[in-house]
């Protein structure tokens, strides 16, 4: 195994590169490799895939939501508890 640095939109990453090979032959440490970090998989040393864990696959989609909550201008944590506050201490 070896590793490579991609850049992606959220700056650059390491990830490990295995064969496919190496993943039939070494299936226990391909799977221990993949719980630390997502892993490039390659076929005659062409990338082919990537493998995830669900821990990554479960960051990205938070992620991803979090970054579409920002963008359509939804209130940080404290700004909704600050409102909240207001809400609660006006004067009628």
């Amino acid at each position: 195994m070896s590793v490579s640095a991609i850049t992606s939109n959220f700056g650059v990453v390491n990830m490990e590169i295995i064969s496919v090979a190496d993943i039939e032959a070494h299936f226990g440490q391909f799977m221990d490799v993949a719980q630390r970090g997502p892993v490039i998989v390659t076929k005659k040393n062409r990338p082919v895939g990537v493998f995830f864990s669900m821990d990554d696959i479960q960051d990205t989609i938070w992620a991803k939501e979090a970054w579409e909550a920002h963008e359509e201008g939804y209130l940080s944590t404290e700004e909704s508890a600050a409102r909240l506050n207001a809400l609660l201490n006006a004067d009628d």
